[in-house]
């Protein structure tokens, strides 16, 4: 997929779930600038003056979940090495997701993926040390499990584990379904974006 597809497709999920529901886009999108982010389609853009990070999920076909990677490069002088992200780098990121295998949409059983957005506030994310912090190295890179992620696709051979269900339980109410609209509750994205974001 062209990188501006990817970001056109995201502004188009902007322009018909956020803008309807209040939210102003205060800074446009931007591809991330290392190009390897563009297998995870790294945008950022800012929301009502917050800085967001966005992210798709990597969908692997023998784990549940999706895995993401998170991190900048570092200033010239401290090498090439990636660097987990800062709490001054964001104040929430948000992680597209999409299920390995289809449903039935409308009695239709055609190729129907579920889709699904998480919220992050950079708070939340410094308490489970993804975040870089005084209190914690940060993750350059971390899995996020969907209410689908039991489901493994055809080629699934790994449990979903108890820590990845235990993982399951803190994100979930950070979760936001995508409609086959391409429609999103706003009183549940209020919810979250009134939350402490830094």
């Amino acid at each position: 997929m062209e990188c501006t597809n990817y970001r056109d497709e995201f502004g188009f999920l902007l322009t018909k779930a956020f803008i309807p529901a209040g939210y102003q886009i205060t800074k446009s999108l931007e591809l991330d600038k290392p190009p390897e982010s563009s297998k995870y389609e790294g945008l950022s853009f800012s929301i009502d003056e917050n800085n967001i990070v966005y992210r798709k999920g990597k969908v692997t076909p023998d784990r549940p979940g999706a895995f993401l990677a998170i991190w900048k490069r570092p200033l010239l002088d401290k090498g090439n090495k990636p660097v987990p992200l800062q709490s001054n780098d964001l104040d929430f990121l948000f992680i597209k997701v999409e299920s390995h295998s289809t449903v039935t949409v409308n009695d239709d059983p055609g190729n129907h993926s579920k889709y699904g957005m998480f919220i992050f506030p950079v708070s939340l994310l410094i308490e489970k040390g993804i975040i870089s912090s005084p209190k914690a190295k940060g993750k350059t890179g971390f899995r996020v499990f969907p209410p689908w992620s039991q489901d493994r696709g055809l080629i699934g051979t790994k449990v979903f584990s108890d820590s990845g269900k235990k993982t399951q339980r803190w994100q979930l109410p950070y979760f936001l379904e995508i409609d086959e609209y391409g429609l999103i509750d706003s009183l549940k994205l209020n919810k979250i974006l009134n939350t402490n974001g830094s």
